[in-house]
């Protein structure tokens, strides 16, 4: 789920948006190539009879209790203005309650800057002990080898993870290990204006739920002239992803990259051909409006206000900006709801998108302790509840649901649980616990180029999906190659 502003109605908060990342190899040599299933466990005797990595004492924990006090560590993150008001107040809190950790902020302008700096900070020492990484490095961060597996800690400190939403732990899970604790999340759902509903004749509480139903209310909205499209679609490949794992369709093979290493793209499965052809067949109709490819283009939002359309689909973080602009009296009239995402077929889920934390293994043992301390409190229900009250992200423990700041914003304004109900949605399959892929921006900007292709300069449907393919098969293999692991 970026920062850059274009207007008053910000982008994203997440991953799902951005960025081709260099491939070069991040450091270090290929971790083991097998990788584990869809079914992850949490105990230390899985973890460990799995991949034989997992060391409870590389977490530190008898280091921090006999250091000198207070233990200072330094945190790398990307969220900005209010969200990081949020993080500075909370690091502070933390820094105040007690004497044994010290925390220090470095904030980076986005994801991409955030991990290039680190990649080269592999060279200089200039490293944090403890980052926030978007979910698309997580197969170059463990071919790194430069990060402690927080399984150690969680083992280490005997740390219970049935509190947690499963599917937030999936993604960062690789080997039946937990790289990775998830934090600052989201995933991507459907906004509409429900007065534009009205207008033409559509039910404002019965959103479509399936790809084939947007289609249908499509053509009531603009029949009616409730807008001049029916839906503003950004042709951005976390929208082709998320659609096509609530569809059911995998991204790559072998299982999404969890039964082993990922080796080619399925951008013409079955699936994935039904994608495109609904998306071809959208725009070429005049039904949806192709706001086109620039990852920092705001237009499908700003269509809503415009009444260019009366749909688009966006990560569940922008809620609270979205919302915020149209409180300031900006596009007077537009009303905002939110829904789960629209798919093929309905009964489908969706991985989450966007931020988890790591822990550094260039950092002393102490430090290690000490940033395991600094994220049990970041995931915390009360702070997790805070955070998701506060930014629209999505709470990663179900009892956060509970307390009355999120229970309460939730009641208030249900826009900021969609997020989290679509990720109790559907059962756990490899097509919806996430990709893991070594070059993924590169077969994001695949993606990218095949619905430009499309779009913009005629190609057939299967045409760019087959351009999209080839390109992001080249992209895994160069990849695969420069690791040796081709």
């Amino acid at each position: 789920m970026t920062r850059t502003r274009k207007s008053n109605v910000p982008t994203l908060p997440r991953k799902r948006i951005r960025h081709a990342l260099p491939t070069t190899l991040i450091a270090g040599a290929l971790l083991a190539a097998g990788l584990a299933g869809c079914s992850a466990s949490t105990s230390s005797s899985t973890a460990q009879q799995s991949s034989g990595i997992v060391n409870p004492a590389a977490c530190g924990l008898s280091a921090l209790a006999s250091a000198a006090k207070p233990v200072q560590i330094v945190m790398w993150h990307e969220l900005v203005r209010t969200n990081n008001d949020w993080l500075v107040n909370a690091t502070n809190a933390f820094n105040s309650s007690q004497s044994q950790v010290h925390v220090s902020l470095v904030q980076q302008p986005d994801y991409k800057t955030l991990f290039e700096k680190y990649k080269a900070g592999l060279s200089t020492g200039d490293l944090p002990d403890v980052a926030q990484f978007e979910d698309t490095t997580v197969q170059q961060l463990v071919d790194s080898q430069s990060t402690v597996p927080v399984q150690d800690c969680i083992d280490a400190s005997h740390y219970s993870l049935s509190d947690y939403l499963p599917r937030t732990l999936k993604f960062y899970n690789v080997q039946n290990v937990q790289r990775s604790m998830p934090w600052a999340v989201s995933d991507v759902i459907m906004y509409y204006d429900p007065g534009k509903f009205a207008k033409a004749g559509l039910d404002p509480n019965n959103p479509p739920q399936t790809l084939a139903q947007v289609m249908q209310d499509s053509q009531k909205i603009v029949a009616s002239g409730a807008a001049t499209h029916g839906i503003a679609l950004h042709a951005q490949p976390y929208v082709f992803e998320y659609l096509l794992a609530k569809s059911g369709g995998e991204y790559v093979n072998n299982g999404n990259g969890r039964t082993s290493r990922t080796t080619d793209a399925n951008l013409t499965s079955p699936t994935a051909t039904k994608i495109w052809n609904w998306w071809d067949q959208m725009v070429k109709s005049g039904l949806a409006l192709n706001t086109g490819s620039d990852p920092n283009s705001i237009d499908h939002l700003l269509a809503i206000g415009t009444g260019n359309a009366a749909m688009t689909f966006e990560a569940s973080g922008v809620v609270g900006p979205i919302e915020a602009v149209l409180s300031s009296g900006q596009y007077k009239g537009t009303q905002i709801a939110a829904a789960p995402l629209p798919a093929l077929t309905t009964g489908g889920g969706v991985p989450v998108g966007d931020g988890s934390l790591w822990i550094g293994n260039h950092s002393s043992l102490a430090k290690r302790a000490a940033a395991w301390k600094f994220i049990q409190y970041l995931d915390s229900p009360e702070e997790q509840a805070s955070l998701a009250a506060e930014s629209g992200y999505v709470p990663v423990r179900v009892s956060s649901t509970k307390l009355p700041v999120l229970a309460d914003r939730w009641a208030q304004d249900p826009n900021y649980k969609v997020g989290y109900t679509q990720l109790t949605q559907g059962t756990l399959s490899y097509a919806n616990i996430g990709s893991l892929i070594g070059d993924y921006q590169g077969v994001r900007s695949s993606v990218t180029d095949g619905l430009v292709q499309m779009l913009s300069s005629g190609q057939t449907p299967a045409a760019a999906a087959g351009i999209a393919e080839r390109e992001a098969n080249t992209a895994i293999g160069n990849y695969n190659t420069r690791i040796g692991a081709g």
